[in-house]
C-alpha cells in the first residue's frame, strides 16, 4: 500500500517544509504554481529524494480525493448531481453537467491549483537528478521514473480539464508563462512518459496490490491514453491511433501483472480494494494515516436526502436506463447490478437504491460513488481506492485502438470479450455485430461508468453534442424538468475555463 512515511530529509530539506508549501487555500492564487521554494541542488541523495516523491504523492492525493479536483468530468453523460429543485450548494457541479462554466466560481479552482502544485514537486526531483549521487541506483532510476510520471499524469489532467495550459518546467522563472499549444503540452507528456517507461521497473516492488505504485506497464498504459487523446480532439492526429495500439497491446500482452477482478463491486470495497490486480495505477485513502486523508468522493456524498445523503453525485437516468436495456439484450447484468445500488441503504430512513423514482431528487445511486457497505454509507471520508486507471480501460482502448488504426486482429477481440465476459456475457461479438472500434467505445460507456472517464471520452470524440450517444430523460430534474437545457456551443463548452485569479495574476492567460 502507498503509505506516504515521513522520511527524514537531509541537506537542509524536511519533507513537513513540502506538504505545507502546497498545503491548500483559496488564498493561494496570488501564488505562482510553478513556483517552490526548494532547491534542486540540496537534493544529492536518494533519502532526499525519496521523500520528494512521497510528498509529491501526498500533493496528488490530496487533490484527486476531492470531488472538485474531477469537475469537468460531471459533464459526462453518465454522472449528475443534486437538481435545481433542492436547496444546496451543488451549483458548481449543475454548471459543469450543463456545461455553462464560468471561470468565476470556487470549484474550477481545485484541479487547477492542485495539478501545479503536483508538477512542482515533480520538478523538484527532475532538476536536481543530475545531483543525487548517493545511493542506489535502481531506485534512484524508479524514484525520477515516477516524477516523471506523475509530473505527465497532473499535464494530462491539467489539459484534458482546461484545454491549453502553461508549460512549467524549471524552477525560479520569474516569467509569466503563456498557454502552450495542445501539440506543445502533448509532446511533453509523451516525452515524460517515455521517460517513466524507461526508468520504471516492470512491477514495482513492496508494495501491497498492483498499480499502487506506477510500473513500466502503467507508464505504457497512460501513453496509450495520451495517444486515444492525440487523434481525437481537438488535434485529430488519426495516426496516433496505431501508437495507442501499440503501447496498449505492449500492456496486454507483456507481463506486468495486471488481470481483471473476479467482480467491478468488490473493487469499491474496503475488504476488497486490495484483493485485485487490475489497478494499473491507483492512489489508496488511508484514513489510519496520512491525518486522516481518506477519499472524499465516495460515501454519504451519493446518497439521497432520504438516506441522509450529500446529493453530490448522482447517476443520470437516461444513461441508467439505456445501461440497463443493454445489460438485458447482452447478459450483463451482473456489471449493471455492480454499477448501480438497488438494495436497500441501511442509512436515514433506510430507503431501497431500487426505488430511486419516488425520492424527492429522483436518480439512481452509483455503488463507485456511494459504496455498498454502511461504514461507507456513513462516511464522507472513506478507505476506498480511487482508480486513475483500471486494466480493464487498457483492454478497451486495445480493442478501440486496433479498430481506428485499422489493424484488427484476434487479439484485439480476445481483448474486448474478456471485458465483456467478466460482465457477465456469454456470447462473444464479433465482426458480424459492427466495427470493433465503435463496439469497444460503447462497452467503455458501461465499464467505466462513474469514474470520471466517460466526459474525456466524449470530448476526444467530439460527440457530447450527438444525441446518438448523449440522451436526456424527459423526466430528468436537474435540466429537463427545470427547463434548463445543456450547452451545445460555446468557447467552454469542452474545456472547463482557467480560475479568474490564475488569469488576473499571470496577464498571459
Amino acid at each position: 500500500m502507498m503509505i506516504f512515511k515521513n522520511y527524514k530529509i537531509k541537506s537542509a530539506i524536511c519533507l513537513s517544509m513540502i506538504i505545507t508549501l502546497f498545503s491548500f487555500s483559496c488564498a493561494d492564487l496570488e501564488e505562482d504554481p510553478g513556483q517552490s521554494q526548494l532547491s534542486p541542488q540540496a537534493l544529492t541523495n536518494v533519502e532526499a529524494l525519496r521523500g520528494v516523491i512521497a510528498a509529491t504523492y501526498r500533493v496528488a492525493f490530496n487533490a484527486v480525493r476531492w470531488s472538485e479536483f474531477h469537475l469537468a468530468a460531471y459533464g459526462g453523460d453518465d454522472i449528475t448531481t443534486e437538481s435545481s429543485v433542492t436547496s444546496g450548494n451543488k451549483e458548481d457541479f449543475r454548471d459543469s453537467d450543463w456545461r455553462t462554466q464560468t471561470d468565476g466560481v470556487d470549484r474550477v479552482i481545485k484541479a487547477y491549483l492542485e495539478s501545479y502544485r503536483i508538477i512542482a514537486n515533480a520538478n523538484v526531483a527532475i532538476n536536481a537528478q543530475e545531483n543525487i549521487v548517493d545511493g542506489d541506483k535502481d531506485e534512484i532510476d524508479r524514484l525520477l521514473g515516477e516524477a516523471y510520471f506523475l509530473r505527465a499524469y497532473a499535464y494530462m489532467h491539467l489539459t484534458r480539464t482546461y484545454g491549453r495550459v502553461p508549460i512549467v518546467t524549471t524552477l525560479g522563472s520569474v516569467e509569466q508563462p503563456a498557454k502552450a499549444s495542445f501539440d506543445e503540452i502533448y509532446t511533453l507528456m509523451e516525452n515524460d512518459l517515455l521517460k517513466a517507461e524507461a526508468l520504471l521497473p516492470d512491477t514495482y516492488p513492496g508494495i501491497v496490490a498492483t498499480g499502487t505504485r506506477p510500473s513500466k506497464g502503467a507508464a505504457k498504459a497512460f501513453l496509450a491514453r495520451l495517444y486515444m487523446h492525440w487523434a481525437g480532439f481537438p488535434i485529430n492526429d488519426n495516426s496516433k491511433y496505431a501508437l495507442a495500439a501499440e503501447k496498449a497491446g505492449e500492456v496486454v500482452n507483456g507481463d506486468y501483472g495486471y488481470a481483471l477482478a473476479s467482480s467491478i463491486k468488490s473493487m469499491w470495497t474496503i475488504d476488497g480494494r486490495f484483493a485485485h490486480d487490475e489497478g494499473v495505477f491507483t492512489f489508496v485513502a488511508c484514513l489510519t494515516c496520512m491525518d486522516n486523508l481518506g477519499n472524499r468522493t465516495v460515501g454519504r456524498l451519493g446518497l439521497p436526502a432520504e438516506a441522509g445523503g450529500w446529493t453530490e453525485t448522482f447517476g443520470e437516468i437516461a444513461y441508467y436506463e439505456d445501461m440497463e436495456a443493454a445489460a438485458i439484450t447482452d447478459g450483463t447484468q451482473s456489471r449493471f447490478e455492480d454499477t448501480y445500488v438497488h438494495e436497500r441503504i441501511l442509512r436515514g430512513s433506510g430507503p431501497y437504491g431500487s426505488d430511486w423514482r419516488e425520492w424527492i431528487d429522483p436518480h439512481p445511486v452509483l455503488r463507485k460513488v456511494a459504496g455498498s457497505e454502511s461504514t461507507v454509507w456513513n462516511s464522507t471520508n472513506a478507505d476506498i481506492n480511487r482508480y486513475v486507471m483500471r486494466y480493464a480501460d487498457v483492454l478497451l482502448m486495445y480493442a478501440e485502438a486496433s479498430g481506428r488504426s485499422g489493424n484488427v486482429t484476434a487479439d484485439s477481440w480476445k481483448a474486448l470479450n474478456e471485458v465483456r465476459r467478466r460482465a457477465g456475457a456469454t456470447v462473444d461479438l464479433t465482426s458480424a455485430d459492427g466495427p470493433i472500434e465503435e463496439l469497444a467505445y460503447t462497452e467503455r460507456k458501461w465499464e467505466l461508468c462513474g469514474e470520471y472517464e466517460r466526459w474525456h471520452d466524449l470530448v476526444r470524440m467530439q460527440r457530447f453534442t450527438d444525441p446518438n450517444h448523449v440522451r436526456r430523460s424527459s423526466i430528468e430534474p436537474v435540466d429537463v424538468v427545470n427547463n434548463r437545457t445543456p450547452a451545445d456551443s460555446g468557447e467552454y463548452l469542452y474545456f472547463t475555463p482557467i480560475p479568474r485569479g490564475a488569469k488576473d495574476v499571470n496577464p498571459n492567460l
